[in-house]
């Protein structure tokens, strides 16, 4: 074998671990979210929550299911079925967001009209919106690669440009796989407290069959309503 052919080879193989995890472009992942977004109808998957809390220096975990269909362009409705540690059913549409309590027979509403549209962006996040759109919202750098559940992905940070949503999120964090569909498999909302919250996704399912029926919580008669805030 010619020198300079050893050379090469030699090199091909000590590069080829850096290679193999090197991180994918922005402008590539941005590409990929595009087409994405343009065919996104219903998401499901089986999720887990981490809420840390900084000043007490504790994690809460929640695990569930998530559905979550496009009603139209820029809206969403969507469930969040937790079955641990304790049963509760979140459910969104139209700004509006509703948790039922079983234990108590609660049901707490929360109107959030008055933060207008970036309720929709906020929680389209990752599912429905092209990369486009983000560039537009978030200064976006890529933070490098890692793998989740198996899966080799590249961690991207989005930082809100808007002053005002920062005053209530400083960075979000998605983890998006290498191959196939560009949907994060797990996402981080830092809040300016230092408190978070990642949310990671397993079983993940695009555009499922999903009825009406599905998007709303199972609410028994007698059910208290209450109206936090007001």
């Amino acid at each position: 074998m010619p020198f300079r052919n050893i050379i090469v080879l030699c090199l091909v193989t000590i590069l080829r671990p850096a290679l193999a995890d090197s991180p994918q472009p922005l402008q590539q992942i941005i590409a990929r979210m595009d087409k994405a977004a343009a065919g996104f109808k219903a998401m499901k998957a089986h999720v887990t929550y981490v809420t840390h809390t900084d000043v007490l220096n504790e994690d809460n975990t929640e695990t569930g299911t998530v559905i979550m269909k496009k009603i139209r362009v820029g809206e969403v409705q969507g469930l969040v079925d937790f079955v641990t540690p304790d049963k509760k059913t979140t459910t969104f549409e139209k700004r509006r967001v509703q948790i039922y309590f079983p234990k108590i027979k609660t049901l707490q509403i929360f109107e959030l009209d008055k933060y207008g549209e970036q309720v929709d962006k906020f929680i389209m996040l990752g599912f429905g919106t092209s990369g486009k759109e983000l560039a537009d919202d978030y200064d976006m750098t890529v933070v490098g690669n890692e793998t989740v559940n198996g899966t080799a992905t590249t961690r991207l940070q989005l930082v809100p440009k808007a002053s005002n949503v920062r005053q209530y999120v400083t960075k979000v964090e998605l983890w998006i796989p290498d191959q196939g569909e560009p949907y994060p498999l797990r996402e981080r909302i830092s809040q300016p407290s230092k408190d978070y919250r990642i949310a990671t996704y397993t079983e993940l399912e695009i555009n499922p069959s999903i009825k009406a029926d599905d998007l709303q919580p199972k609410l028994p008669a007698g059910v208290k309503k209450e109206y936090p805030g007001k």
